[in-house]
């Protein structure tokens, strides 16, 4: 039988994403493919990215251990 911890209380949030596709500039949001939850919370360690429904296990954003080449990546503000 697992035991029960006294923690922080951690408050998730949405992740947008702007993205340019096909010369057109298009927001996300990021919802959980499990439940459709919208809220984030990023571990404290920063490799992983989870759902905060305390029901779901879903962990959606793992930390890539080589960055992208930016040098070439246009933003439109």
């Amino acid at each position: 039988m697992g035991t029960k911890h006294k923690v922080k209380i951690v408050k998730g949030a949405p992740i947008h994403l702007d993205l340019m596709i096909d010369g057109e500039v298009i927001s996300f949001e990021l919802v959980c493919p499990m439940c459709g939850n919208k809220f984030w919370v990023v571990s404290v360690d920063k490799q992983l990215g989870g759902c905060t429904d305390p029901e779901c296990p879903c962990v959606a954003l793992v930390r890539l251990k080589t960055t992208a080449d930016m040098t070439k990546v246009t933003w439109a503000i």
